[in-house]
């Protein structure tokens, strides 16, 4: 057993312990009090940076606290690390890249929409003024995330570019990246929104990434209009998507666009609920013939 009166001293005592178990136990704990037999007390103490003062221990720091950094730590070699670099010299410590193929992301987390507009403008210039960038990455990815607000469109890329690419790694990292986002349209419209065009490039970018598989572009609509309507405007959109893809650098022929109309609803009621979930664009990885 360890006695208080073994370590303790007059004033202040700060000391680091690591897991200490003062009354025999074997197992850390909330610092828990019990009498010994000679009236001096023994106490259990988990690990973490404490202060005695006033006859107690209390704890100064929580081992288990993050602390967010303030900037990117730079372990990237040659022409990535060459960008990092120049985005540090932009004054974007906080950005990272990674590079795969002919696919870049660009990566980090922002405090606002309008510093992460300007971080994205000023990393892409940067990766085109590359000798190596310029010539290697034909599509550059937002991947940036604001700070208490929506991740990055292009967070899954990065992540999937940096892993194995498989069937399920493709479909998991499409599903990710679809989550509660939406491809937007016009009203009985066919053209994209230009506010879907980021959504769409993290999207190239994983289509990209997994060249061995085909991707089926299914295009859905809600109830409202015939079934003929729907079914024309639907394939309309999928087209529209798979033109988008392609001119991002996606090969057609691993490219497949499907209109289905009202028939394959997720929410069966007539209703605005209803109809905003079953107006979609969905995401397919496909296993070759």
């Amino acid at each position: 057993m360890v006695k208080m009166d073994q370590f303790l001293r007059a004033g202040v005592a700060s000391t680091a312990l690591l897991g200490l178990v003062a009354c025999g136990g074997d197992k850390t704990a909330e610092v828990a009090q019990t009498p010994a037999a000679d009236g001096l007390e023994c106490v259990t103490i988990p690990e973490g940076l404490y202060v005695f003062e006033n006859g107690k221990f209390s704890s100064t720091v929580s081992p288990q606290q993050p602390q967010a950094p303030e900037q990117v730590t730079r372990a990237s070699a040659g022409w990535v690390g060459d960008v990092e670099n120049a985005f540090s010299a932009a004054g974007y410590t906080w950005l990272g890249f990674v590079a795969r193929e002919n696919i870049g992301v660009v990566t980090g987390v922002a405090p606002d929409e309008d510093t992460k507009r300007r971080a994205l403008e000023a990393a892409t210039t940067a990766i085109m003024a590359d000798p190596t960038g310029g010539t290697e990455i034909n599509l550059v990815v937002d991947g940036i995330s604001v700070a208490e607000g929506e991740p990055g469109p292009g967070v899954s890329v990065a992540a999937l570019a940096r892993g194995g690419i498989s069937q399920d790694a493709c479909q998991q990292a499409l599903n990710e990246t679809m989550e509660g986002q939406k491809i937007q349209f016009p009203t009985n419209r066919g053209d994209i929104s230009p506010v879907s065009m980021g959504l769409l490039d993290a999207v190239a970018g994983i289509s990209m990434l997994c060249d061995d598989f085909n991707v089926e572009i299914g295009s859905h609509t809600d109830s409202r209009g015939s079934d003929e309507y729907n079914l024309v405007l639907s394939q309309k959109r999928a087209d529209a998507v798979k033109h988008y893809l392609e001119e991002k650098g996606v090969s057609t022929e691993q490219l497949t666009s499907v209109g289905y109309g009202e028939s394959v609803p997720l929410d069966t009621a007539d209703n605005a609920e209803a109809w905003g979930r079953n107006s979609r664009t969905e995401f397919k990885i496909l296993r070759r013939p």
